[in-house]
């Protein structure tokens, strides 16, 4: 699953983006963009307003087909 500051419990929105957990201001184009942050809690709500139905990661794609044939023989 791709994690963004916009859907993490710890992100709080005013005139800038506040991480509660760390403690630390960052830009819109950090909190909008994926990362790898250790203390990460998912929050379906987006908290720019922007994503009205809230986040839905996708499915994972299937390795191969059922009956297709591999290249690999």
């Amino acid at each position: 699953m791709t994690q963004y500051c916009r859907y993490c419990c710890f992100l709080c929105v005013g005139d800038v983006p506040y991480c509660t957990e760390k403690q630390q201001t960052m830009s819109e184009a950090v909190a909008k963009s994926p990362n790898r942050c250790h203390s990460f809690a998912l929050n379906p709500i987006d908290a720019f307003g922007e994503n009205d139905r809230g986040y839905k990661p996708r499915e994972p794609k299937k390795e191969q087909c059922d009956g297709q044939m591999s290249l690999e023989v």
